[in-house]
């Protein structure tokens, strides 16, 4: 399996960074980790910096060289993230626990797993055409199903930072998971938070993609 990583993050106009990312690999599995603390709640980037240290390490611990099975190990490895960010917050006397969106992707046997809660993106790009990309757990993308809004109005619209899901805090999260996609030659995987999808069209960003590597 050939494969090439870039991993980037920016603060933007906002006076800090909530966004983390992060992978681990095996000769036969890799697990790509993003995170964007939520808005809103006290220290969004100690939540997000807890879910990509718990999802690596369960990794790291798990990969012999792959894993058994790509989905229980997206589900195991959230839950287990959201526990912790939880925990954190009980020994730390929190009022209240950090709260965070991610998106997390195993690629192992020339398949895609991916799962995520919130509005942090995965994007799957052939070599001509987005092939599918995640639908955000949120206000205006409920509208959008209902036929109410434009999948292009989601980016302008006033409600767009309304979310219904995310990790940390005292309801479990509701995980959506892929299931296993084959990957072709020359595919890529785009994970990003809103602060780079609601700036870019699907179209812009594969036009970029094409015209330089990664």
């Amino acid at each position: 399996m050939k494969y090439t990583v870039y991993e980037g993050s920016r603060k933007g106009g906002r006076p800090g960074n909530e966004d983390r990312v992060g992978y681990a690999y095996t000769n036969a599995t890799l697990a790509m980790v993003l995170a964007d603390g939520m808005g809103g709640h006290s220290r969004g980037d100690l939540a997000a910096d807890i879910l990509v240290r718990e999802v690596l390490r369960m990794f790291r611990d798990q990969a012999r060289p792959d894993l058994p099975n790509c989905q229980e190990f997206l589900l195991d490895a959230i839950y287990a993230a959201h526990a912790a960010i939880n925990e954190y917050a009980l020994q730390q006397r929190m009022k209240d626990p950090p709260r965070t969106t991610c998106v997390v992707c195993i690629v192992q046997g020339g398949k895609a797993w991916w799962a995520h809660v919130g509005d942090s993106r995965l994007y799957h790009f052939g070599a001509d055409r987005l092939l599918r990309r995640t639908l955000d757990h949120s206000a205006v993308q409920q509208l959008v199903d209902n036929g109410l809004i434009a999948e292009d109005e989601i980016n302008l619209h006033p409600d767009r930072n309304k979310l219904l899901n995310g990790l940390g805090g005292y309801i479990l999260p509701n995980i959506e998971l892929s299931q296993g996609v084959d990957l072709g030659e020359g595919d890529v995987l785009l994970m990003c938070s809103d602060g780079f999808w609601s700036y870019l069209k699907s179209d812009e960003m594969l036009s970029t993609l094409r015209q330089l590597d990664v």
